[in-house]
């Protein structure tokens, strides 16, 4: 799954943490981003797995980030949402073309993945879309 949501709204955090630490009242903001925007960016290098296991604490700082910092938690919330619906925010111009699709299954069938039966049924299936 891409990642690339999740390091963007950790870096975008971080820096408005940082700058908003710039004054003595902007640190009540600036501390928590700071630490939610470097745990934000090390869950963009954590495996698949490891990111649905703290899926409950990346709700968390989505929620915070939405208060603090907006683009943050747009960012992330879009992630999170992603991560129950893969296809959600996918475009449907990749999955409507047959011909990428035929090309992909018969590629499958001379490698041997699938069986010669296997191969018509999905050949079927994607020629009755």
């Amino acid at each position: 799954m891409d990642k690339s949501l999740l390091k963007i709204a950790g870096i975008i955090a971080l820096v408005f943490g940082i700058i908003c630490c710039c004054t003595i009242v902007g640190v009540i903001v600036g501390v928590p981003l700071i630490i939610g925007g470097i745990k934000v960016k090390d869950y963009s290098e954590m495996s698949d797995e490891e990111i649905l296991k703290n899926k409950d604490a990346l709700l968390i700082w989505s929620i915070v980030f939405m208060f603090l910092c907006t683009v943050s938690g747009i960012l992330a919330l879009l992630y999170y949402l992603n991560l129950d619906n893969p296809t959600l925010f996918k475009s449907h111009s990749s999955s409507t073309n047959k011909y990428d699709d035929l090309e992909r299954v018969n590629k499958l069938y001379k490698d041997k993945v699938i069986t010669k039966e296997e191969y018509e049924s999905e050949k079927e299936r994607i020629l009755n879309k």
